[in-house]
C-alpha cells in the first residue's frame, strides 16, 4: 500500500470489478482515455488477472475511509534507462477537482523516484483535457511536446499532449527527509 494524504493505493483486485466495470463503462469518465468501452465484467476481471500474472504496477485509489474512487499506475517501465509511463483515472465524478487525483499522484511520483529510483516519468493527455493539464503541472509535470493527430477517439482526430517530471524536478520540490531529523 502507498500512503498519500487523501488516499492509499492499493493493488488492483477482483473485489473492485464492479467499480472497474461501471467506470469503464461511463462515457464521462472515459472521454480522455484510450479505451474502447463496453467492457464486461469478465473482461474486467480477466484485465485484473493479467495484471497480476505480469507483475503490473496498476493501483486501485482509495480514500481514507476506504472507498474507491479511480485506478493509476506506471506502464512501460524501463528498468535499464529509469523510466515510466504513468496513467490516472478518477472514476467517481463526485472526487473531481477536490485533489484527490492530485494526492493519487503525487503519491506515485514519491514511490517513483524515492524507492523505485525512476529518472523519468512521462505521460500523454488529449490536448483538450485541460482540467487534467493543470492537475498535472500543479503535481510539477511540465509539457515537452504536443503529438499532432496522434489518435483518432469517437470519430474524431486528437492531438495528444507529453508531459514529464524528472527526479531533478521532484528533489527540487520535495527534498528528501535525513535520517533522525
Amino acid at each position: 500500500m502507498l500512503i498519500g494524504e487523501k488516499v492509499d493505493l492499493v493493488a488492483a483486485e477482483r473485489c473492485y470489478v464492479p467499480q472497474y466495470v461501471k467506470w469503464i463503462n461511463d462515457p464521462e469518465v472515459t472521454q480522455w482515455l484510450k479505451v474502447n468501452p463496453p467492457l464486461s465484467p469478465e473482461m474486467e476481471r480477466d484485465w485484473v488477472d493479467s495484471l497480476q500474472r505480469e507483475g503490473r504496477m496498476t493501483f486501485t485509489i482509495l480514500t481514507k475511509e476506504g472507498t474507491p474512487i479511480g485506478n493509476m499506475g506506471l506502464e512501460e517501465v524501463s528498468w535499464r534507462y529509469k523510466r515510466a509511463s504513468m496513467g490516472i483515472m478518477i472514476g467517481e465524478k463526485e472526487y473531481w477537482g477536490r485533489g484527490f487525483g492530485s494526492d493519487a499522484i503525487t503519491t506515485l511520483l514519491r514511490y517513483s523516484f524515492e524507492e523505485l529510483g525512476m529518472r523519468r516519468v512521462e505521460l500523454f493527455t488529449d490536448s483538450d483535457n485541460v482540467r487534467a493539464q493543470r492537475a498535472y503541472r500543479k503535481c510539477g509535470f511540465r509539457e515537452e511536446g504536443v503529438m499532432r493527430q496522434y489518435r483518432s477517439k469517437n470519430g474524431r482526430v486528437v492531438d495528444e499532449v507529453l508531459m514529464s517530471i524528472l527526479s531533478t524536478e521532484w528533489f527540487a520540490r520535495y527534498p528528501p527527509k535525513r535520517r533522525g531529523a
